[in-house]
């Protein structure tokens, strides 16, 4: 298989499962997909049934007493100065670990469901998203607000300027959640997840 045609990621029969004092909830039992380059891919399920465990699972970020007990996770990432892609399973790094900070928010973003938990009530929304793109991108303090208030402009932020520069509680749901889209897109991610990202979003947009 050529890499134009080779899976960006493959999840092979992913477990992840919580274990409880009132026994073991098997939250995602034996997931297996392939997502392509350019690829729109949906999951579509019942209230419960695993969806965001799974993209969770995804991004190493599960909480306790969640764990992934078995499966592949293969990120294939493009390849750089003539060397052959690299490919790394996800489920084998520790999620605290340098390599996997870098590919969460930098090669994998994540639009939540809630944004209002997503960003901090102290610090302005800018700083967050700024931080972010400094994190992930070789740019100055300068280059990273730009390309802040040019994904504020991208996403229908009106007055980009003035909402860069205040905190998530001063912005309403709809604002709040085009800003989360904004700092998830702004690294230019590989795999963009979103999910249900259209939540507090006005039904015309």
């Amino acid at each position: 298989m050529d890499n134009a045609t080779s899976p960006l990621l493959q999840i092979k029969d992913l477990r992840v499962h919580f274990f409880l004092d009132e026994g073991i909830v098997r939250a995602v039992d034996g997931v297996t997909l392939d997502v392509y380059p350019g690829q729109v891919f949906g999951i579509v399920g019942e209230s419960g049934c695993g969806k965001s465990v799974t993209m969770k699972a995804l991004l190493r970020i599960v909480e306790p007493p969640g764990r992934i007990v078995s499966g592949e996770m293969l990120l294939r990432r493009p390849a750089r100065n003539g060397a052959a892609p690299d490919v790394v399973d996800l489920a084998k790094l520790d999620a605290r670990d340098a390599e996997m900070r870098s590919i969460r928010g930098g090669q994998i973003a994540l639009i939540p469901q809630e944004p209002m938990a997503a960003f901090s009530p102290v610090h302005t929304v800018g700083n967050q998203i700024i931080e972010a793109i400094r994190l992930h991108r070789d740019v100055n303090e300068r280059e990273a607000r730009q390309i802040a208030l040019q994904q504020f402009r991208d996403v229908g932020i009106p007055a980009p300027e003035q909402r860069l520069d205040e905190y998530s509680w001063q912005l309403s749901g709809g604002l709040r959640q085009r800003a989360m889209i904004a700092m998830a897109l702004s690294c230019n991610p590989l795999i963009l997840i979103a999910d249900e990202p259209t939540t507090a979003v006005d039904v015309t947009t």
